[in-house]
C-alpha cells in the first residue's frame, strides 16, 4: 500500500511537471478546491435533506421580485407599485435593492437558454450557496496579497465552516446577504490588487463592484466608508503615496455614480457617508496640490498645506452651512446611525423590536466566528511591525469587524469572514518561526557545536510538530461547529401550523382581502397566502406600523373601529406575539400616539411583565381563546404580573363578539373578522343570502385537510401562486 502511494504521489509529480507548475502552486490549488468544495457541501445540505425551500422572512419578496422581473421586466419593476401590501397605500417595487432578484432572474434567463429547464425556486434557492462558497476563493486571495499563500488557506478555511457566515449563505437564504458578502470581498480584492500591482483597470473593477453591492445590498455603506477611513488614515500618518490614491480616484467616482442611479440611493453623493468618501477624494486632491505647489513655497510643502487647507475648510463648511440650510443635506439613516453609536438605538423601536439588531452578547459573537474570535487579535500585533499600507487595511478591518460585530448582531455575517483574514494571518504568523525550523532554516548556524555555544542545544523540531497538532485540532473543531451549526439551521422555519393558515387563504380569500398581521409575518403571507397586507418586513411605513400595533393592543371593542377602517377580513396571530407585544406597545406609542398606547399603561419595566390593560387587549384575546387553562397558566407565568398569575381562566375569554375562529394550532390561529352593528341588523353578503354570522358558520363547518407538505413539489406547488401581481397605474 505505501508502494502504490509513493508510486501515485510520483505520478502526480511527473503530471505537475509536464505541465511546468510549481508543486507548492499545485497543492495550493487543491487545498483551495477542497475548502471552497467543503464550504459548498456544507451550505447544500438542506437541499439534500429536505429539499427546495425558502427561509426567514425578506427571501419571499426576493423571490416574488425576481418573479416579477421576469414576468414583466426591469424597467416595469423600476416603476409599478404593488397595492397588495402596505393597504390602502401599496409600496414601489423599485424600493427593494435590485441586485438579488435581477440576479435570480438573469441566471434563471440564462439557464433557459443554454437549454436547461429549471423553475425559478430551484435557482433562486441554490444561489446563496454558490456564492458563499465562492467567498471563501476571495478571502484566500485578499489574506495571500497581505500575507501569504498559506495564511490565506487557513483564512479560507475558517471562513468557510463560520457559523457567522454559514447561516446567511445556505441554500434557501435569498437575500441581499446572499451576493452582497460575494461582492464585498470581490471589491476588497481588487481594491488591494490595484494599489499593489498600479493597476487602473483593476482599480476601474473595483469601483465598479462596489457599485453593484451599492445595488445589493444596503451595508455597501460600509465599504464605501471602510475605503475612505484608509485614505484618511493614510493621510494623517503620512503613508498616502500615489499607488493608493489613484486608485481610490478611479474607483470612488465609479462607485458613487452608480450606486447614484438606483432608485433606492437617490441623494447618496448629500448623505454622511457618501461626503466622507468625498471628504477622502478631497485630501488626495489638496495632497497632491500641496506637493505641486510647496515647490514655489519657502516653506514647501507644509506651507502649501496651510494655504490650502485654510481655503477648502473654509469653503466646506460654507458650501455644507448652505446646504444644511436649505435641507438637501441627508444624515445617514437613523438605523445606521444606531449602529455606529448604539446608544441612538432606544429611539427606534421599530428597528430595536429585530433581536437581530440588538447588541451581540459574546455567546453569539463567538458562536458565529468561533476559533476566529480566538486568533484575528493576534494580528494586531503583525500589523504593528509591518505598518505599510497594507497592515494598515487588515488593522481597520479587524478593528471595524470588532466593533460592529459587538453593536448589532446580524453584523455577525459579514464580521466573521472579515476578522478569518487577520484570523489566517495571525495563524501563519504564529507558525512562521515553527516552519523555519521543520524546513531546517534555523537562523542560527546549522552545526550543533556553533548551537552550543549561542545556548541553542537543538532544532526545536518536535515543538513545531506540537505547534502544527495544536492548530489542526482547532481547525478540525471549527470544522465540528460549522457541522453542528449547519444542522441547526437546516430544517424548515415554516411550522405546519403556518402552512395550514397559508393554504386555507390561499383556497378561501380573495387576493384582495386585507389580512392584520404583526409586520414580521407580511412578506410570508403576502408571497405564500397571495393576500393583501397592511404592513410587512419592509417597516417603510412607521405610522402605519404604529397602527397595526395599535389594532393588536386595543381592546377589542375599540380595535374592531380601525379594522373596519382598514378593511381587515382575516386577523393572523402567532403565540410568539406575547413577547413581541412590547415592540408593539413602543412603536403604536412612537407612532400612533393618538390611540393613547402607553409602555407605562401596558408594561412593568422593571419586572419585566405585562400590567393587566394588557390582557384586554385584541392581541391577547385571540391567543387566550380556546386554549385550555394550563397553557394559559404557562404564557402568564412569564409575561404577566404576580397577582394575575392566580386566576388564569378569568383571563380566558368565553366568547369573541367581531371574530370567528377558522384555525387554532398550537403556534398559529386563524381569524375571520365578523363586523357588527348595534343598530342595523346584520346584513346579507354580497352574492349570497346568508348572513354574515350564518356564512362565517358554513366557512368553519367546511372539512379541512392537513397540509402539512413535505416534498420539495408540494412546497414549490404551495410557494407558486395562480396571480402573482395586482398592479394599479
Amino acid at each position: 500500500m505505501v508502494t502504490a502511494l509513493v508510486s501515485w504521489t510520483e505520478k502526480l509529480k511527473d503530471f505537475i511537471k509536464v505541465f511546468r507548475i510549481p508543486l507548492a502552486a499545485a497543492i495550493n490549488f487543491i487545498a483551495l478546491l477542497l475548502i471552497t468544495l467543503i464550504a459548498l457541501l456544507i451550505r447544500l445540505y438542506p437541499l439534500i435533506a429536505y429539499g427546495p425551500s425558502l427561509r426567514a422572512y425578506d427571501t419571499f419578496i426576493q423571490f416574488e421580485a425576481a418573479r416579477f422581473i421576469e414576468e414583466h421586466g426591469l424597467k416595469e419593476f423600476l416603476t409599478a407599485i404593488d397595492y397588495m401590501v402596505w393597504y390602502p397605500w401599496g409600496r414601489r417595487w423599485n424600493v427593494l435593492y435590485i441586485g438579488v432578484p435581477l440576479t435570480g432572474a438573469l441566471i434563471h434567463k440564462l439557464l433557459a437558454l443554454l437549454g436547461y429547464e429549471v423553475d425559478l425556486l430551484s435557482v433562486v434557492v441554490v444561489i446563496p450557496a454558490i456564492f458563499g462558497s465562492l467567498t471563501v476563493i476571495w478571502i484566500y486571495l485578499i489574506a495571500k496579497e497581505l500575507k501569504s499563500s498559506r495564511a490565506g488557506l487557513f483564512a479560507a478555511f475558517l471562513a468557510a465552516v463560520s457559523p457567522g457566515l454559514i447561516q446567511r449563505t445556505l441554500v434557501g437564504f435569498y437575500d441581499n446577504e446572499a451576493i452582497g458578502i460575494f461582492l464585498i470581498f470581490l471589491t476588497l480584492y481588487l481594491f488591494i490588487m490595484a494599489y499593489k500591482r498600479e493597476s487602473a483597470i483593476l482599480a476601474a473593477l473595483s469601483g465598479i463592484t462596489l457599485g453593484l453591492l451599492g445595488w445589493t445590498w444596503g451595508l455597501y455603506r460600509y465599504i464605501v466608508d471602510l475605503l475612505a477611513l484608509f485614505i484618511i488614515v493614510l493621510w494623517i500618518l503620512g503613508k498616502l503615496d500615489d499607488k493608493v490614491a489613484l486608485t481610490y480616484t478611479i474607483a470612488t467616482p465609479i462607485t458613487l455614480g452608480l450606486i447614484a442611479i438606483l432608485p433606492r440611493n437617490y441623494g447618496i453623493l448629500l448623505r454622511a457617508d457618501g461626503l466622507l468618501a468625498l471628504l477622502a477624494l478631497f485630501i488626495i486632491i489638496i495632497n497632491y496640490l500641496a506637493s505641486f505647489i510647496g515647490e514655489a513655497l519657502p516653506g514647501g510643502k507644509r506651507e502649501a498645506y496651510r494655504y490650502i487647507l485654510a481655503v477648502g475648510l473654509t469653503g466646506m463648511i460654507i458650501l455644507t452651512i448652505y446646504l444644511y440650510a436649505t435641507g438637501q443635506l441627508i444624515t445617514l439613516g437613523g438605523k445606521f446611525l444606531s449602529v455606529i453609536n448604539p446608544a441612538l438605538r432606544n429611539a427606534l423601536p421599530t428597528f430595536s423590536s429585530v433581536s437581530e439588531n440588538q447588541p451581540a452578547s459574546w455567546g453569539t459573537i463567538f458562536f458565529g466566528a468561533f476559533a476566529i474570535i480566538i486568533f484575528a487579535p493576534i494580528a494586531i500585533n503583525y500589523a504593528l511591525e509591518k505598518r505599510d499600507p497594507d497592515s494598515i487595511m487588515l488593522l481597520l478591518i479587524m478593528l471595524t469587524g470588532f466593533y460592529f460585530a459587538a453593536s448589532i448582531s446580524r453584523f455577525i455575517v459579514v464580521a466573521a469572514p472579515i476578522l478569518a483574514i487577520p484570523a489566517g494571518i495571525a495563524i501563519d504568523y504564529i507558525l512562521d518561526p515553527f516552519t523555519i525550523a521543520l524546513r531546517k532554516e534555523w537562523i542560527l548556524h546549522p552545526i550543533r557545536p556553533v548551537r552550543l555555544l549561542t545556548g541553542e542545544l537543538r532544532l526545536p523540531r518536535s515543538e513545531a510538530v506540537v505547534a502544527y497538532m495544536i492548530i489542526g485540532m482547532v481547525l478540525l473543531l471549527s470544522l465540528y461547529n460549522g457541522v453542528i451549526a449547519i444542522k441547526g439551521f437546516s430544517s424548515y422555519d415554516i411550522s405546519s401550523d403556518e402552512l395550514k393558515v397559508f393554504e386555507y387563504l390561499k383556497l378561501y380569500a380573495k387576493p384582495t382581502d386585507v389580512v392584520l398581521s404583526w409586520w414580521d409575518y407580511g412578506y410570508r403571507l403576502r408571497a405564500y397566502a397571495n393576500v393583501t397586507t397592511l404592513a410587512d418586513n419592509g417597516t417603510n411605513n412607521s405610522t402605519q406600523m404604529g397602527i397595526v400595533g395599535a389594532m393588536l393592543i386595543l381592546p377589542d371593542n375599540e380595535s374592531i373601529k380601525l379594522l373596519r377602517a382598514y378593511n381587515v377580513k382575516w386577523i393572523v396571530v402567532y403565540t410568539v406575539d406575547l413577547f413581541k407585544a412590547i415592540w408593539m406597545i413602543r412603536i403604536a406609542e412612537k407612532y400612533a400616539p393618538q390611540y393613547n398606547i402607553t409602555e407605562e399603561k401596558y408594561f412593568d419595566k422593571e419586572k419585566s411583565v405585562y400590567k393587566r390593560p394588557f390582557f384586554d387587549s385584541l392581541l391577547w384575546k385571540l391567543l387566550a381563546y380556546g386554549e385550555e387553562p394550563s397553557t394559559v397558566s404557562n404564557w402568564l407565568r412569564v409575561i404577566a404580573e404576580e397577582s394575575l398569575r392566580q386566576n388564569p381562566s378569568g383571563l380566558i375569554p368565553s366568547q369573541l363578539v367581531y371574530f370567528k375562529q377558522i384555525i387554532a394550532g398550537d403556534q398559529v390561529k386563524l381569524y375571520k373578522v365578523i363586523y357588527r352593528d348595534e343598530v342595523i341588523p346584520p346584513q346579507p353578503v354580497k352574492g349570497g343570502n346568508e348572513t354574515i354570522e350564518e356564512r362565517a358558520q358554513i366557512e368553519a363547518s367546511i372539512s379541512y385537510k392537513s397540509v402539512f407538505l413535505t416534498s420539495s413539489e408540494d412546497i414549490l406547488q404551495l410557494m407558486l401562486r395562480e396571480e402573482f401581481l395586482m398592479v394599479k397605474e
